[in-house]
């Protein structure tokens, strides 16, 4: 794949410790500006190689005064230590974790390849290659009704028990993404997803950097041995 029109997500090592309270590593995230509420998600993204971090492609509800009560979160992650898995996970009130491990029959830090998410009232459904894989159901499901930005990001977890051991000699780590599409949920009148109830609302090929579209984030959190630096976008 022609390669000039994908961005880069970059997680590279802090050599200089001589800042007070920098993390050692740092990591990026790229975030909608914009929020919406139900739709279909999709990405064309490699995903980083290597263990110690994941490349990722979610939503994601920015809390407010109910803190963790108000949690809506639907991931893609992709765990570097693995070369034939990719997790899907909603996180709902509660930091309530639902986690699934798709098996694939491709190695998802070889090459790029696609990836949706399609949120409705009624369930969440994960797609690898156009193809559903996963779906749920449930009152857990319903409780996803909160406005999410669509995100993407690379991040080295605490927890060596979920992603393995960080080998600081393979720095930095390279994410790379292709496109992105939002088509928001429309049901009974929509053209293209499940059953047509979805609506294409815009494609980011990134061949520039849209302003309007997407933030580059500089924060991080208690589990993110990384920092975020709009740097590493």
């Amino acid at each position: 794949m022609e390669m000039k029109s994908v961005y880069e997500i970059a997680l590279i090592f802090l050599i200089s410790h001589l800042v007070i309270f920098a993390k050692d590593y740092k990591g990026a995230e790229l975030r909608t500006k914009a929020t919406v509420t139900y739709g279909r998600f999709e990405v064309n993204y490699k995903a980083s190689y290597g263990a110690g971090q994941t490349s990722t492609f979610f939503t994601y509800h920015e809390l407010g005064s109910a803190g963790v009560d108000e949690w809506n979160e639907l991931d893609i992650e992709i765990l570097g230590r693995y070369t034939d898995d990719v997790q899907f996970n909603p996180i709902t009130p509660g930091q309530v974790n639902h986690e699934h491990h798709q098996w694939v029959d491709f190695d998802p830090t070889a090459d790029f390849h696609t990836y949706a998410i399609e949120w409705t009232p009624d369930y969440v459904a994960w797609f690898v290659e156009g193809q559903e894989v996963h779906r749920q159901t449930g009152d857990h499901i319903t409780a996803l009704n909160r406005d999410q930005k669509i995100m993407m990001n690379i991040w080295p977890p605490a927890y060596t028990s979920w992603v393995g051991d960080l080998d600081t000699r393979m720095l930095p780590f390279f994410a790379y993404y292709d496109w992105v599409s939002y088509a928001s949920h429309t049901p009974g009148s929509g053209n293209i997803g499940t059953g047509n109830n979805f609506t294409h609302q815009w494609r980011d090929d990134f061949d520039s950097w849209d302003t309007n579209r997407w933030a580059k984030a500089s924060h991080t959190w208690n589990g993110n041995n990384s920092d975020f630096i709009p740097e590493n976008c």
